[in-house]
């Protein structure tokens, strides 16, 4: 093993919109998505791969600016006491001017610092951050192996750069084996600091996964396989029972949240893990995501009864052909019973619904709310379609120009299913008596604050949905 002694610093970016008077938050992951109610979780993917690179010497510390709040001077700040060699900033769509002024304060404080741009934006296009001398080097997709090959100045896997002669060289990429993925490095973040109280039951909180990728990664509005390659791997069950064990035992943390894309995918480990729960008497709080086609009710009770409270489903639409064209590979049917035999098992349904994706009309919008309400989900994320650049449906709204829902239009979808949903005297009555059986009256407090939060953040939406410019799509209108 080649050791190599250099010191790296992972910036956990508070999230900046051009368009929003406040601050927002990310998950610094493939998806570079917000969770509901602007709720931060720890930065998983840069917990993995500082534990990757300390193997190899290198020196690594994450800053905690999202959490923290630290704005962009306070960061940097925090930087230069540090010296670093390298500043691992996440490239979010959104908060793309935010991170190039990060970039800016950087190399005026620390001209010697290179810095590296992750993220799906840069992965997919990373001579934009590059050519305009943003980022020196830019991490494509999964963080281990391109870090790992730029602190070793190998940068023919995994890794864009600009040469002597100012072209953009753009390497093969590989994938890890999620054998060699260490625990991540927990013992480098405040672990109490991650606090919510909207999905989860239990604080503090944590994140963790037992794979990467998904089994079928073909969703026309899914950039997964920018990350994956179209692939799913899963970590060794040693290693994450072992990271279970930490997170109970030693951090003392009281919930999981599962960031795998299809938890279920691999029907034999998950239930290996349940198992060993059970048995071991391992108590913990946990919520996950999978596909409604990979559940039963014999799983489900089994996962149940090892800790799982709630479970996420993209149902995304009620329309058959609307989940045809947009290769989602599920049948309504499917989504109902998956809904039911999690609410028998004694699983929250989480149900995750979109607006705008290809081939849906007026009406088919419309029915979204009511399949919401037939699906008896506990809770609902509605979202306006977004195709981001490296997802199939991106190319093909570029190449075939299809009408698509102004953005316009599709807020007011978004704002009016909230509101009917979350608005429901029997919701509100549920949520009510479940905040009265809190655990602490801080996790109470907690829960007003965040609620409010997300209310007012859904209400002054003005972001934009596409990551598409205007000029490139025929966008319908509808009255």
């Amino acid at each position: 093993m080649k050791m190599v002694d250099v010191r790296i610093i992972f910036l956990d970016t508070l999230g900046y919109l051009d368009n929003l008077s406040r601050h927002t938050h990310f998950v610094k992951d493939w998806t570079g998505a917000r969770l509901p109610a602007d709720v931060c979780l720890p930065p998983l993917d840069f917990m993995y791969a500082a534990a990757y690179l300390r193997q190899y010497g290198c020196q690594v510390k994450i800053i905690e600016a999202n959490i923290k709040h630290y704005p962009p001077a306070k960061a940097v700040d925090i930087i230069r006491g540090n010296l670093p060699h390298f500043v691992v900033i996440p490239y979010t769509v959104m908060g793309m001017s935010a991170d190039k002024y990060l970039s800016v304060l950087i190399r005026k404080s620390l001209p010697e610092t290179k810095i590296i741009f992750s993220g799906p934006l840069v992965t997919y296009d990373p001579a934009g951050v590059l050519l305009d001398n943003s980022a020196d080097y830019v991490a494509l997709g999964e963080l281990e192996l391109p870090l790992l090959n730029i602190v070793r100045q190998d940068y023919s896997e995994n890794v864009a750069y600009k040469d002597e002669e100012g072209k953009v060289i753009i390497g093969k990429r590989r994938l890890l084996d999620l054998k060699e993925l260490p625990i991540p490095a927990r013992d480098i973040i405040d672990n109490q600091a991650y606090r919510y109280a909207v999905f989860n039951k239990r604080n503090p909180l944590t994140a963790m996964t037992i794979s990467r990728g998904c089994p079928y990664s073909k969703c026309e509005f899914c950039h997964s396989n920018l990350y994956t390659l179209g692939q799913i791997r899963y970590r060794d069950f040693t290693s994450i029972i072992e990271e279970i064990k930490e997170i109970v035992f030693k951090y003392k943390i009281s919930e999981i949240f599962f960031r795998d894309q299809t938890i279920t995918a691999n029907r034999d480990l998950i239930s290996n893990i349940c198992e060993y729960l059970i048995a071991h008497k391992i108590k913990i709080l946990w919520r996950c995501e999978t596909r409604v086609d990979l559940v039963d009710r014999d799983l489900l009770n089994l996962m149940h009864h090892a800790g799982c409270y709630q479970m996420s489903f993209g149902f995304e639409s009620s329309s058959q052909e609307v989940l045809d064209k947009n290769n989602k590979g599920i049948t309504p049917e499917q989504s109902r019973q998956a809904a039911r035999l999690a609410k028998e098992a004694g699983i929250e349904v989480v149900g995750l619904f979109l607006y705008g994706m290809l081939g849906d009309t007026k009406e088919s919008m419309e029915k979204q709310l009511n399949f919401a309400l037939d699906l008896r989900v506990d809770y609902a994320i509605f979202e306006a379609i977004c195709f981001m650049p490296g997802a199939p449906g991106y190319e093909n709204v570029i190449k075939t120009r299809p009408e698509i829902f102004p953005q316009e239009v599709l807020r007011e979808y978004v704002k009016k299913a909230y509101a009917r949903f979350y608005l429901r005297p029997s919701f509100i009555f549920k949520y009510v008596l479940r905040l009265f059986h809190a655990h602490s009256w801080s996790y109470f407090l907690l829960s007003i604050k965040l609620l409010l939060e997300a209310f007012l953040f859904f209400w002054r939406w003005d972001f934009p949905l596409f990551g598409i410019p205007d000029d490139q799509v025929n966008r319908k209108k509808v009255l």
